[in-house]
């Protein structure tokens, strides 16, 4: 009985201090994808005849203009980079097509007439596809 009233009168004074230290998050978490932007851009690579059988690469001449644009502009500049809010339709739809074609992983081919590219797309700190991968 002695020990349960030293116990409940010493409990409080213990925890007392750690008080807060204990909560959740006071809002200053990093803000995650918040200002970051949305990156599409290619690695050329050299793949052999089966390697080529063996991928299903999105084909440049099939995709609808406003995509074919983003993705000259890519190729031509290095990357294309644009605020995640600002994004052009193109450029959602873009992205939709690509993570189709992840198959759970992050490895995605573009070939563009007889070259094949492997494709990188980040949507803040979301990677959708990635050529190191």
């Amino acid at each position: 009985m002695y020990r349960r009233r030293v116990l409940s009168s010493v409990g409080p004074v213990l925890l007392g201090p750690t008080a807060g230290c204990l909560g959740g998050s006071s809002g200053s978490d990093a803000p995650g994808t918040a200002g970051l932007p949305t990156r599409l851009w290619f690695e050329r690579v050299e793949l052999t005849e089966s390697e080529r059988n063996a991928v299903d690469p999105i084909v440049f001449a099939d995709l609808p203009a406003a995509e074919r644009k983003l993705v000259a502009t890519a190729l031509d500049e290095g990357e294309y980079v644009v605020e995640s809010e600002a994004a052009p339709p193109a450029l959602e739809t873009l992205r939709d097509r690509i993570e189709r074609r992840t198959d759970g992983g992050l490895e995605v081919y573009l070939r563009r007439d007889r070259t094949y590219y492997r494709v990188g797309f980040a949507e803040g700190d979301h990677i959708v596809a990635h050529p190191s991968q």
